[in-house]
């Protein structure tokens, strides 16, 4: 059985996990970032590169400072944002996980670790190539006994889309060939 949701589930962790700092806000506002602040520090710098080559680099660290700044300020008053949202997604997921038969609770939740990741091509159904990201996350659960132990989560998401696919399920195990150096 999958589980559909719309953030990613070890992005949320982070949140909760890690206090206020410059990487929380670029993790959680990186489509804002690229889509909107890129290109209009670049419409507004471009001119001023244009003129006067020297003071176009103190414009833009000016602007990145200005806009941290701005969220710093934003934190000041309202409180951790990110960490209130991130807390209230992880709660509905421990829901959630217990339809896919994850015992779990949140303050296990929040030790879960990602321990291999893998990327692969492939094609959609209009031929279009799509970038697959594969993370099997260590869950700590619960088992029939009530005794704590790690379950496998796959979590499977398109680079580009808003959907995350979390299912049980571990990495498959290849065999390699061995060379022994062997001395007679």
């Amino acid at each position: 059985m999958k589980l559909v949701i719309n953030y990613d589930f070890i992005d949320r962790i982070k949140d909760v996990n890690e206090n206020y700092g410059v990487m929380k806000i670029v993790r959680n506002q990186k489509k804002y970032l690229v889509f909107h602040l890129t290109p209009l520090c670049i419409a507004v710098d471009l001119p001023i590169y244009l003129m006067v080559k020297e003071s176009a680099l103190i414009v833009l660290v000016s602007q990145a400072i200005s806009y941290f700044l701005i969220e710093y300020a934003a934190y000041k008053q309202v409180g951790d944002f990110y960490k209130e949202e991130a807390i209230n997604k992880l709660h509905k997921l421990v829901a959630l996980l217990k339809d896919i038969n994850v015992d779990t609770s949140y303050d296990l939740l929040l030790k879960s670790e990602v321990y291999e990741k893998k990327y692969k091509i492939h094609l959609n159904e209009d031929k279009i190539p799509e970038l697959i990201t594969s993370k099997y996350i260590l869950v700590p659960t619960y088992d029939f006994n009530g005794k704590i132990r790690d379950t496998s989560i796959l979590e499977e998401h398109v680079v580009g889309s808003n959907n995350y696919i979390l299912s049980l399920g571990s990495p498959e195990k290849k065999l390699k060939l061995v060379y022994a150096n062997s001395r007679v």
